[in-house]
């Protein structure tokens, strides 16, 4: 389950109330930076000042052939330098079948939302609904191992992507929808 919450994490950020737009792309973020990574939507900063203690985010998790879980991430802990993060998985009758804290550092938890640059295409001011909105995107595509995966980061809410899917030899094996985010 560590692995969902890390992957979920990418790119975290999220205000605790409607958020303030990302502030303009530098130049670096429009093209692939030297670091081999493609470039991110959002700066360390930019996810830090997004996540006050409290803050909620929940998801639901759908992989092929199971029910779906809930996961519910609250912020319990947040400074300057690192968030701990509790993050509960629900069954659907609502048991509790992980239960979770873990603290990461925000550059971090920026680093989570690192894609090779070889692998990855990006697509900004995709629209995306999921139960928590509609959303203005960036859409990131990375092709590798067999897979394809799709993550919807939100321009307006800094943090993890609204939506993001896996598939293999074209079926959807995984895919996480934000229900809200408050």
């Amino acid at each position: 389950m560590r692995a969902i919450v890390a992957l979920m994490l990418l790119g975290c950020g999220g205000a605790p109330t409607p958020a303030a737009p990302p502030a303009a792309r530098p130049e670096s973020q429009t093209s692939a930076p030297a670091t081999g990574f493609a470039p991110q939507l959002f700066t360390v900063e930019q996810l830090r000042a997004g996540h006050a203690e409290g803050r909620i985010i929940e998801l639901r998790m759908e992989v092929d052939g199971q029910a779906p879980m809930l996961e519910r991430w609250e912020f319990t802990k947040v400074d300057d330098m690192s968030a701990t993060i509790h993050a509960i998985t629900t069954d659907p009758e609502g048991k509790i079948v992980a239960d979770q804290p873990g603290t990461s550092t925000w550059v971090e938890l920026h680093q989570h939302g690192q894609f090779p640059a070889a692998t990855t295409t990006f697509e900004d001011d995709v629209t995306v609904t999921v139960p928590a909105g509609t959303f203005t995107t960036r859409l990131y595509t990375v092709k590798a191992d067999g897979e394809t995966r799709r993550f919807w980061f939100a321009a307006e809410l800094p943090g993890p992507p609204v939506q993001f899917t896996t598939e293999k030899d074209g079926k959807v094996v995984l895919r996480a929808l934000m229900l809200r985010a408050r």
